[in-house]
Formats: structure tokens, C-alpha cells, sequence
């Protein structure tokens, strides 16, 4: 999505060209006057690959994202200019500057830009036919709860910053597949927006799903709306059943809280996807069978399970950098699968063993349909995505290493 905005940020009389290369090789013949990276702390390194090649041939190289947002000095070797923070007010003086043979070496977005000013994203430069979900959607930025572990907050804020709906919709309306993925951080951060937005969806007669916070499931009049207007799952980010860890995770909650909410949500027709983090301080080993156990008895549609990655630009990776417990900086490892620190508890090839032990029990076919949606409607999505984490194990699996 982020390239896509860019390009529709660029002004029109400048021809740009989108490579994703996880469906497309780059052509690093394309005669490119400038080349933009977006720079995840996991491709970082790949990205510097790219960005050397590219300088080797004269193209000048831009790179912004999280990564060089956060580490700007390093990023800095392998390109001729920086942007830090988010794009959209800083994007039109970086083109003119590059017309005009004055580039700078650091361009930083010290303001969070209003969320309205935030363009269609230019979808047709992108391969379309190469992805399931072909294109998402966006309707706010910023989370406000700061968890230790996240970069987002670091990145977007922690204030919650919403696109007008009748925007949102008139990006919707030109989208004809029938799922809608949302990738908010959480779509229900302000709830008198939400409903406004649920409202609006309602009339779509499409299915969509998003990333909302728990508390979504205290409030009876939204839930209701969410299911009218089409809602057929939620990605909950629970993180973990031990509440030792409330002092990392700031959101958590006890496990009977989150029974409840569970069953409130699910009591609409809505399924719930929960996302859980393996490897933080309290954890102690029996954590992982607990959470299966959680997992598997309050039938939640799809879970997944994170390795603790401590990703630069957090209060976690200042806290491990500070203790001495970061094992390197090889920035294609920290990608949530592989273990980069130590825990606190258990040694990692524990932390190895038993999450893919977590994922093996989760997603047996039993399990599978167990877990089934209640609306038979949404079954070939539910089976589609948990067949996907079930193949996706077997991946993760082989990334184990018998010595780290």
C-alpha cells in the first residue's frame, strides 16, 4: 500500500513504475532516474542490496519506512537521501528537489499528517492477478496504547487519526471483489466514528475484516452494527494469557476477561482471529500449552503466534539492547519467526520447539473444524486461511536452527 500512495502522491507527469518482489523479480535494467524504497526492518538488508545496485548504475536512491525512519544513520550508507516519518506532506518537496538536482540527504515529517489529506493509492501499478487479496484499505492511523513490543506506535503516533467516511466509501465502491481487508491497527479506536463507517458499510453488501481492540466487545450497539454492515471477522491482538506480562503488553487483559469478549463477539457471527506473542518476560514454558488450550476452547477461528522480535524503534529493543540480550542485528531475522534475543525464562531453542509445537496442535484438521465459523458463509475463507497457516508451519518449521 505504501508504494501505492507514493505514486499517487507523484506528480503525474512523472512516470512511475511499482515492483513488489514478492510477486515480481525488479528489473534492474529499468532505466530509472530515481528509485523509492520502502524499507521494512525485515528487508532492510535486501534493500540495501537493491539500493547498492542501483547507485552502482548512477540512479539515484531514495529510502523511507520504518526501518530508515528509525535508523537513518545506517540506512544513509546505501542511499543519496532519507525519508523519515510518513510521506504525505514531505513527498511533493522531495520530487521537486530531486527536478531541481537538490536532493537532501534527510528529509524528516516531524508532524503526523491529517488522515484526510491521504490519496487512493495507485492500485493498477501493482500486478493485481499476483495477490489473493488484491488491494486493502486504510481509514485511520495511530494506536494510542504504546506497547513495548510495537512499531507502529513509533511510527504513526499514538493518536488516533480517521479519513472521512464518505472518502472511505468512494474508495470502496471502485473495488469489486467481495471481501474487504482493513489494516487499521484498530478500526474501533474511536467508536462514534466506527459506527458511522459500520453504518455506511451496511449498504455495500460486502464482507470485510479488520484489526480491532478488545474492547469492542462492551460495547453491544457497535458489535451489532459491525455484523449488519458486513463484518466477518476481527483480528484481536490478545498477545498472551499470562497476565505477568501486562507491564510489556498495557492492553492485556485477564484470560476470563477475554473469555467473555470472545463469546460477546462471537454471539454476533463475527469470528475472531487472535494474535499472541510468545517469549516475553513472564512467560514461563507452560504458557504455550495454555494458549493452545485457549485457543482450541473458545473456538477462535484462526490464531496466530509471534515470536517476541524486539524490532529498533521500540522500547523493547532499547530495553534488550541496554541488557545485553539482543543475540545480533542480522535485520532479515527479525521477522517474528526467528528468535533474536534471549528470554528471560526458557532458552530459544525452547521458544523454537514450542511454538511450532503451538502451531502443529492449533492446526491439525480437527482443530480446523472445530473452530469453524458459525456463519457457514464465511467456511471458505476460514478453511482457505487456516489450510494457509497449516502449510505456512510447516515453512517456519524448517527456519529452526539446531544451534543459535
Amino acid at each position: 500500500m505504501s508504494l501505492a500512495i507514493i505514486a499517487a502522491l507523484t506528480p503525474p507527469d512523472i512516470e512511475v513504475k511499482i515492483t513488489d518482489e514478492l510477486v515480481e523479480d525488479i528489473d534492474f535494467n529499468y532505466p530509472a532516474d530515481l528509485v523509492a524504497l520502502s524499507v521494512m526492518t525485515t528487508n532492510a538488508l535486501r534493500s540495501y542490496d537493491v539500493a547498492d545496485i542501483f547507485r552502482k548504475k548512477g540512479v539515484k536512491v531514495i529510502m523511507g519506512g520504518i526501518h530508515p525512519s528509525v535508523l537513518p544513520d545506517e540506512a544513509s550508507i546505501h542511499a543519496d537521501s532519507i525519508v523519515s516519518g510518513e510521506a504525505e506532506g514531505i513527498w511533493p518537496e522531495v520530487i521537486e528537489d530531486f527536478m531541481m538536482g537538490a536532493l537532501k540527504k534527510l528529509y524528516i515529517s516531524n508532524d503526523h499528517p491529517d488522515s484526510s489529506i491521504i490519496p487512493f493509492p495507485k492500485w493498477d501499478l501493482l500486478r493485481e492477478d499476483r495477490y489473493f487479496v488484491p488491494r486493502t484499505f486504510q481509514v485511520s492511523r495511530g494506536c494510542p496504547y504504546g506497547c513495548s513490543f510495537c512499531s507502529s506506535t513509533s511510527f504513526f503516533g499514538m493518536k488516533f487519526r480517521f479519513r472521512p467516511v464518505g472518502r472511505v466509501m468512494d474508495e470502496l465502491k471502485g473495488y469489486k471483489k467481495r471481501m474487504i481487508v482493513f489494516v487499521d491497527d484498530n478500526i474501533v479506536g474511536n467508536p462514534e466514528y466506527s459506527k458511522e463507517l459500520f453504518t455506511a458499510l451496511k449498504g455495500l453488501g460486502k464482507r470485510w475484516v479488520a484489526q480491532a481492540s478488545i474492547d469492542i466487545a462492551w460495547n453491544e450497539g457497535l458489535l451489532k452494527l459491525a455484523a449488519e454492515g458486513g463484518c466477518a471477522g476481527l483480528l484481536i491482538g490478545i498477545e498472551s494469557v499470562n497476565y505477568d506480562n501486562h507491564s510489556d503488553v498495557r492492553k492485556l487483559k485477564k484470560e476470563t476477561e477475554y473469555e467473555e469478549a470472545i463469546k460477546r463477539i462471537k454471539s454476533f457471527g463475527i469470528g475472531v482471529h487472535g494474535s499472541f506473542v510468545f517469549g516475553l518476560d513472564g512467560d514461563t514454558i507452560d504458557v504455550f500449552e495454555s494458549t493452545v488450550d485457549f485457543v482450541v476452547r473458545n473456538r477462535l477461528e484462526v490464531a496466530n503466534y509471534c515470536k517476541l522480535t524486539p524490532f529498533p524503534g521500540t522500547r523493547l529493543y532499547e530495553k534488550m539492547l541496554k541488557e545485553g540480550r539482543l543475540i545480533h542485528r542480522d535485520w532479515s531475522r527479525y521477522d517474528r519467526y526467528h528468535v533474536v534475543f534471549h528470554p528471560k525464562q526458557f532458552p530459544v531453542e525452547i521458544l523454537y520447539k514450542m511454538t511450532d509445537r503451538a502451531y502443529r496442535k492449533t492446526y491439525t484438521f480437527l482443530s480446523i473444524w472445530k473452530r469453524r465459523p458459525s456463519n457457514l458463509k464465511d467456511l471458505p475463507y476460514h478453511l482457505a486461511i487456516n489450510i494457509d497457516y497449516r502449510l505456512g508451519r510447516r515453512l517456519r518449521q524448517s527456519s529452526i536452527p539446531l544451534r543459535t
